[in-house]
């Protein structure tokens, strides 16, 4: 069809004109004129004795215009003097060779008001150079799909190596990394989905479809809104809990997903907190004992120390609450008609007959340590995100958020230099605090629940130390197509996570002289566990989180993306990201729930029995003869 529209469109020239090559591409455009680049295909449209060329997907022309010269021209200029850009040779039978190109440059000297100043654009037919310009829309997504295909490939078959894995703790660290990396991706999309649409849609818009708050939102609406919304998630935590606390599978899901929820939404409520205190409120702290530099660091570790604060009230709060409000078992318990087991006890050792004496025991339910196990990991997610911005804003002066594309730029001679080492001694320090605890936790019989916090708390710190200094390193690469800079930086994120637990699995196999057959449950022997072992599945926790965010950025670019190249969705942005988001995290949740948490959770002595069982299908699989 084309073949014929260029045919019927070459029928209308003079019989003594050239050809018109089918396709023509133009690179080397700058500044205001950096539009003309890309690709453009030869036309039914005709002005001036010659064809015209169209640039795909938008409203650009190059056409032959009045002065018989060949103009870049918008939609409502065809054939007009009027264009962004016009070629010097006259009466030329193509655009290719026609150059040099030139542009209209103003001047403000009283004698002239501007003049054709000569480019460096190159025309060029598709036999000649069938190559884009790199620095068009076009090859930067084309380099963002490659980079998202291949990547995905790669990741796709190290994963399922790893989830496939003969070794028992590799299988086992493998489904607990990836279970608690999608929890976190869930939590991501769902509290993005729902902070845009408040933020953005119900608070600003006029009664009666909002409340008709100021757009944009004040720094003191917003931290209202986010400590709601966290203190929320610090409720229905022991809510749910105490009605599905019949329900271990259920308990489950809320103590992995439930701390995740929480988590990100303390992140983001104490980020908007930091921010605030560090920019705005630290000027009350300036004096002559302290410059402002020092004072807006000292408010960093302030924010730091409060949020660990609110944790603890909050901790404190909910002990509270089940020993007055939750203490006696739900009337409708969820689901509906499950009831706590009962212990059965005879004076006749078990023989029930008419007329024994049966004694019906209550079982009781221990919900309120997955709600403590809850508590204490987005207590860690949150203080360790905190912790780690506290120790960048003292270095960069810059409080990134959640922001996975931030880079800090800087012009001074050697300061990227002083910044690689500076973080690269903090992560020793921190490395080095990770190791000290562990080992005063061994000495102390485990040290209990603090010396858990802490040293998950250090490890949260470590990764996202590291995560930030792989989206400075992406960035800086790929600084001209920063779409493929983020999928970079998720491969990078999770490649390394990956190489860490291969590593820490060999060094703990040599450190407790395990082999692969497990000696330890997963939770219900938790006594037995060694230290070593507890402190690997913290950092696995931690590792996923890293892993979610570099991926949610990604995904938000995605949805980003979709929404503006529909024409509906683009008229209703925020609306249709929102729910996009949203549905997105609803609809990764059941897979979750019913393949990856139960196998996170599985005991490593059932693990070597699939992975015996497996060896015997593939061994009959081999020896099979058709």
């Amino acid at each position: 069809l084309r073949a014929c529209l260029v045919a019927v469109a070459l029928g209308g020239a003079g019989a003594d004109d050239a050809p018109q090559p089918a396709t023509v591409y133009v690179s080397g455009a700058l500044a205001s004129v950096a539009i003309a680049n890309g690709r453009y295909d030869l036309c039914a449209e005709f002005h001036n004795g010659k064809n015209c060329f169209k640039k795909a997907h938008t409203m650009l022309w190059l056409c032959m215009d009045e002065h018989s010269l060949w103009n870049f021209q918008p939609q409502g200029f065809l054939g007009k003097s009027q264009g962004i850009m016009v070629s010097t040779q006259k009466h030329s039978d193509s655009p290719v060779g026609a150059g040099p190109w030139r542009v209209w440059q103003e001047r403000t000297d009283a004698e002239t008001t501007g003049s054709w100043v000569a480019t460096h654009v190159l025309v060029q037919a598709a036999q000649e150079s069938a190559v884009p310009d790199l620095s068009s829309r076009e090859m930067k997504l084309r380099q963002t799909v490659a980079g998202m295909l291949f990547g995905a490939l790669l990741l796709a078959m190290l994963m399922l190596s790893l989830l496939k894995s003969t070794d028992v703790q590799i299988r086992s660290y493998a489904y607990k990394l990836v279970s608690s990396w999608i929890a976190f991706l869930i939590a991501f999309l769902l509290m993005q989905g729902t902070w845009d649409i408040l933020t953005q849609q119900i608070l600003p818009a006029p009664p009666p479809r909002g409340f008709g708050f100021e757009f944009p939102l004040k720094p003191g609406i917003k931290i209202v809104l986010s400590f709601v919304l966290f203190s929320l998630c610090q409720i229905f935590l022991n809510f749910f809990g105490w009605k599905c606390q019949w329900r271990v599978a259920r308990l489950m899901v809320l103590k992995t997903l439930g701390a995740c929820i929480t988590g990100v939404w303390g992140i983001c409520t104490f980020s908007i907190i930091m921010h605030e205190a560090v920019f705005e409120a630290s000027i009350q702290f300036e004096g002559p004992l302290m410059s402002r530099a020092h004072t807006r660091n000292l408010t960093c570790f302030g924010v730091v120390l409060f949020a660990w604060c609110t944790f603890a009230v909050y901790r404190w709060a909910s002990m509270g609450a089940r020993h007055e409000l939750f203490h006696n078992p739900p009337k409708y318990p969820w689901p509906a008609g499950s009831a706590p087991p009962a212990i059965v006890t005879s004076s006749r050792e078990g023989c029930l007959a008419i007329g024994s004496s049966v004694k019906h025991t209550e079982h009781k339910s221990d919900w309120g340590d997955y709600i403590d196990a809850a508590e204490d990991e987005s207590c860690q997610a949150t203080v360790g995100f905190l912790i780690a911005q506290a120790i960048m804003y003292c270095k960069t002066e810059e409080l990134p958020g959640l922001k996975g594309h931030y880079t800090h730029y800087n012009d001074e001679d050697g300061i990227q230099e002083k910044h690689v080492l500076f973080f690269t001694l903090t992560l020793i320090v921190l490395i080095a605090i990770f190791g000290i605890i562990l080992w005063v936790r061994s000495k102390k019989h485990d040290g209990g629940r603090p010396g858990k916090i802490a040293q998950r708390t250090v490890a949260m710190s470590i990764t996202w130390i590291g995560y930030r200094a792989s989206c400075w390193n992406t960035r800086s690469m790929f600084e001209n197509n920063r779409p493929l800079a983020l999928i970079v930086s998720a491969f990078i994120v999770s490649l390394s996570c990956f190489v860490i637990l291969i590593l820490f699995d060999r060094v703990l196999d040599k450190t407790l002289g395990r082999s692969s057959t497990p000696t330890w449950g997963s939770d219900g022997a938790g006594d037995t566990i060694p230290l070593a072992e507890k402190a690997m599945r913290g950092i696995n926790i931690c590792m996923g989180l890293v892993m979610a965010l570099a991926w949610e950025t990604n995904v938000e670019t995605s949805v980003m993306t979709v929404v503006r190249s529909q024409e509906f969705m683009a008229n209703h942005m925020v609306l249709s990201q929102s729910l996009i988001s949203i549905l997105l995290g609803v609809a990764m949740l059941f897979p979750w729930r019913r393949t990856l948490l139960p196998k996170s959770e599985m005991r490593e002595t059932t693990f070597e029995h699939e992975i015996k069982h497996e060896l015997l299908q593939l061994d009959k699989a081999e020896n099979f003869m058709p």
